[in-house]
Order: C-alpha cells, then structure tokens, then sequence
C-alpha cells in the first residue's frame, strides 16, 4: 500500500469501495469541494486586513511572508476545488483516490501556512500580536472543521498542522510559557475532533439511508409500473372486448333474432302433441339464449359509451305502479303480493332505461322470495327522492353485497344454473343508475331479506300537476303501449332492405303477418330499380349495415326525396358513438338492435299515424 493509500484510507483499485461505501466518499468530496472552492476570497481579505492592522507591530517582510503563503496556498485549493468538481460528472474510482489525496494535501498547505503566523508574526511581537493571531488560528481551526468534519479521518492532522504549532509555541518556545493557553489549545482540538466524529456518522447515515430509499423508490417505481402494466393490460383487454363485442353485435344479432321469427312461423306449422313440445322446449332454450345474449350485448353497449338518456317527465308513481301490475302474477304464483306505499311525483329522466333498472331490482326481489312479502315505497325529503325496494327473500352476506354490481357476479348461482341468468342483471343496473346520475344502496341480512335503494338527486325531482295520471307513462313509452295493433299496419308497403337474406325471410314473413305488403331488396341498386319502376312504400326499414360500400343511411338520404323521414326506420347493430351520433342527426327513425316485432310493430304503427 502507498503512501497515498495511506493518506486517504484506500486503494484506487480496492474492490470493496462500491454501491453506498463509494456513494459516501463521493458526496462527501462534493461537500467539501462545494465549501472550498469559493473561500479564496476570504482569506484573501482577512490575510490583507491583518497585514495592514499588524504593518508598525511586526517585521514587514515577515508579515508579507506569512500573508503570502497563507493567500498562496487558498488559491491553490480553489483552483484544485474547481478541477475536481469537473471530475464529478463521470468518476472512476482512481479519480476518487485522486481527489481525495489533493484535497488532503491542498488542506494540510493550507493549515500549515496559517499556523506558521506563531513564527513568522508572533516571535518578537507584542501581546496584541499574539492575541490577534491566536484568535486567527482558532477561527480558522473552526471553520476547517466545519468545513470537514464530514470526513474526520483528517481533522486530527489538519488540526495539529494548525493549532499544534500554538502549542508548541506557548508550551515550549514562549518565555515565560503559557501552559494554560497551551492546554486550552489541546481541549480546543480535542473538542473539534469529537464534533467531527459525531458529524461524520451523521453524514454517513444520512448518505445510507437516502441510498436505501432511493433502492426502495426504483423496487417500488419498478413495481408501480408493472401494476401499471398490468392494469393497462387489463383495461386494453376490457376495452377489446367491449370494442368486439360492439362491432360485432350487428353480426351476432341478426342470426339469433332471425331464428326467433321463424320459430314462431314454425309454431304455427307444427299440430302434433310431440312436435309441439319440441317446439316448445327449443322456444324455451332459444328464449333463455336470447336474454343472455341480449344482456351480454347490451352490457357491451354501456362499456363502449353509446347509451345515452333520453330525458323526458313523466309520473314515477305510475311508472312503478305499472311495473307492479306487469310482475303481480309472478308474485301469487309463489303465494304473496307486491305492497306499494306510494306518493305522487314526477321527475326528469329516461323512462326505458329506469323502467328496466327498477324492473330488474323488482323482479330480483320476486325471484328470490319464496313466502312473505316484496314492498315498494317512495320516500321525499328537501334533498333527495328516494325508491326502496324490499323483500323477505334469502339475503346477502355482507362479503357479498359489495360484489353483486360486478359482471358476471350471482350470489344464488354458484354451479352457473343456465336458467337462473349470466349475472350481469345487477350489472347493467349499476351502469343505468350511473348513467342516470342515481346513487344505489343494499342493506341486506342472510335470511331476513334486502333492501335496495335509488336516491333520485332533488333536481330530477318535480310536483306532478294534479290531472296528470298514468297514462302517461304509456304515452312516454309507445314500444310498450297498448292496443297498437297490426290493423294500422295492414295493406301497408313496406320497403324491407338488408344483405342478410335469413333477416330479409324473417322480417318478410312477420310483415306478410301483419297483413302488410313487404318488398325485400339487398343492394342500394335494387332500391334504386325498385322506385324507377314506380314502387311506392309508405314505410322503409333498413339496415345501415350493408356489405357494399353504400349504407342504409345513404338509401334512406335517397328515399326521403320521395318519403317522410318519420317514415324511414333504420335499423343497426353498430354501437359506435360517431356513428350513432351521425344517424341519429339525420333526422330519421333509428332502432338500436336487438329490435323486437313489437318494438318494430310500435315505431311503424308511430310512424304511420304520424
């Protein structure tokens, strides 16, 4: 080991000098060289007070002597203070040794310059001329070790180099000696060195333990990113999915709503006991598949962004009214009745899409009853409308009750039973409530029963004028409206136009059986041949689907120089929001699919009478 490895207290190629051993000595250059590089220019000053105060006490050329190397050896370190802290931005480990052994040295000129003073000045000077150097020395001794002391490997030498020379002064060279200044030079020291210990661990903790967090900030950066990474997977899964699921409904529909029709045309075939129970057990599995279908698809639709409310008023009591009459049966078939404790009022918000939501909640509430009670009750305060829907049914436990709004989630279905549902019936009533700006609440005991609740926020909430009944929820809602029969309808021609042809057998039939005149085309050329030859329709419905680059809307734009547009429905599986948004700015009928024979037979029944 050399001299300087010595000096500094390791080797240039010293293999454990890594990771926080290295990171301590490198901060603690760049701390000593940040407090050393810019004290020239104090020494400088004081160096030249001090040799114009002490000009007539000492030897001038002593003094200058003494001033001269003390401001020769400041500069020195200030200009190695400013080479090495260019060193720092990329340091090797020999350049570390290096700097520390020109920061040891560059310190001991420096002390020892400033000690010299007790030679240089302070022999054959008087009193005043000691005091002042003393006084200069042990200023100079603090401020070294505040300067320092983060590495006190070198204080005791520094330290020596300066005030060691006092010592030897006032202890052995000075006549008469002054032991007691020599011994508070030595408890000065002593003292110094001490602080510089403690100061040192400090600053060697301090480097530690901002090295350890900085380790535990990356693991954890490194974990947030991958949580991150997995999120995003999940949510670009989650938004696949819905993305597929929504371009693709316009496919997947049309197959499963075409089997529908001709399954009721092949009902009315069949007379044979056998046959008519096949026929039966297939409705049944194909009506099962429809609902599943239909919520898997629909639930799709709230994902992708494009149901929107339609708002309108209209009388809530009626509305709940109604749905209580339409699921009364079901409730005595299981041996009870739906209670009602209703109020008048009104409010602001989509008839359908509420309607659905409290039908779900409600026939949840029948479903999983078996003797007791479901009651509904509309409760007003100065804040809010609320709707609480209770039943004496099974319950939820409490783990649960936090979990039933998620999709696929069915508390009472573990073994996934196809009959009982997909569980995502609770899911799009979340989203509907959501989507409404309503807030639901559970409140719910295993075997004591559930309360769902809907708190309508006060600005939906109106006073119904007093004439105001229930028929007009009917009116609000003409999809379900009574006495909307086919008569209207009958004699009709109907331009029917899709480039599935089982959808164009389908719709054909069911308007054939509404006594109507169907004419089936696939391509816009066909419609365009169709009217030169002088076909009239009174009603068109198409789907904006087509395989050729022209669309149903761009039919519908060419049927309206010769049509109403309330007489033009266009038909479309399509839940993309410009799209939709496009149709639905073109001032035609737009029908979102699925689309019953009901809901079709309605809007053309509208359409005629409008």
């Amino acid at each position: 080991m050399s001299l300087g490895d010595v000096i500094v207290g390791y080797s240039p190629v010293d293999p454990t000098i890594t990771g926080y051993v290295f990171n301590h000595r490198l901060e603690s250059q760049r701390t000593r060289v940040s407090q050393s590089k810019n004290a020239f220019p104090l020494v400088a000053g004081a160096g030249s007070i001090y040799g114009f105060a002490l000009w007539d006490e000492v030897n001038s050329v002593y003094l200058l002597s003494w001033v001269g190397s003390c401001i020769f050896f400041a500069a020195l370190r200030s200009f190695i203070c400013h080479r090495i802290e260019k060193s720092f931005d990329d340091i090797s480990l020999p350049q570390l040794h290096k700097n520390d052994l020109l920061l040891f040295l560059t310190a001991m000129g420096n002390t020892i310059a400033i000690g010299t003073g007790f030679w240089w000045v302070c022999l054959g000077g008087s009193e005043r001329v000691i005091l002042a150097m003393t006084i200069l020395c042990c200023i100079y001794a603090v401020g070294t070790t505040v300067n320092s002391a983060i590495h006190s490997r070198d204080m005791p030498a520094l330290l020596l180099l300066n005030l060691g020379q006092g010592i030897v002064f006032f202890g052995f060279v000075r006549s008469p000696a002054d032991i007691e200044v020599a011994v508070a030079l030595m408890a000065l020291i002593y003292l110094l060195i001490q602080f510089s210990n403690r100061v040192t661990v400090l600053f060697r903790d301090s480097i530690r333990i901002r090295d350890e967090n900085i380790e535990k900030n990356l693991k954890l950066e490194e974990q947030n990113a991958l949580v991150e990474q997995s999120l995003n997977a999940a949510r670009s899964a989650n938004e696949e999915k819905s993305r597929f699921l929504a371009a693709a409904s316009h496919d997947l529909r049309q197959p499963l709503h075409a089997m529908t029709l001709f399954l009721g045309s092949l009902r009315r075939l069949v007379s044979g006991k056998t046959e008519i129970e096949l026929v039966e057990k297939i409705d049944e599995t194909t009506h099962i598949l429809h609902n599943q279908f239909n919520s898997l698809l629909d639930l799709s639709k709230f994902d992708a962004g494009v149901v929107e409310a339609n708002i309108s008023s209209f009388r809530l009591d009626s509305l709940l009214n109604k749905i209580a009459k339409t699921l009364e049966p079901e409730a005595q078939a299981k041996g009870f009745s739906i209670e009602l404790d209703l109020i008048p009022v009104g409010i602001h918000s989509d008839v359908l899409l509420l309607e659905r939501l409290l039908t779900n909640l409600i026939l949840n509430a029948v479903n999983f009853t078996d003797s007791g009670y479901v009651s509904i009750a509309l409760r007003q305060d100065q804040s809010a409308l609320s709707i609480a829907i209770s039943d004496t049914g099974r319950g939820i436990a409490l783990e649960d009750q936090e979990k039933i709004f998620q999709d696929y989630y069915q508390v009472h279905n573990k073994a996934r039973s196809k009959n009982k549902g997909t569980g995502l019936g609770l899911a799009i009533v979340k989203r509907i409530a959501d989507l409404l700006g309503m807030k639901l609440q559970v409140s719910s005991e295993l075997g004591e029963g559930s309360t769902f609740s809907i708190i309508v926020p006060e600005a939906q909430v109106f006073s119904p004028d007093a004439k105001t009944d229930e028929n007009e929820i009917e009116a609000s809602n003409p999809s379900r409206s009574i006495d909307r029969n086919s008569s209207v309808i009958k004699n009709t021609n109907i331009l029917i136009v899709d480039d599935d042809v089982s959808i164009l057998d389908a719709l054909s039939g069911v308007v054939s059986n509404w006594g109507a005149k169907p004419t089936v085309a696939t391509t816009f050329n066909e419609v365009k041949s169709s009217v030169e030859k002088g076909g009239q329709f009174e009603i068109a419905i198409l789907d904006d689907m087509l395989a050729e680059e022209t669309t149903g809307l761009d039919i519908a734009l060419f049927l309206n120089q010769k049509m109403s547009p309330d007489r033009i429905l266009i038909t479309t599986g399509n839940t993309d929001v410009k799209r939709l948004q496009e149709l639905r700015s073109s001032g035609f009928v737009v029908l979102i699919k699925p689309v019953d024979e009901q809901q079709l037979e309605s809007a053309i029944v509208e359409a005629l009478e409008t």
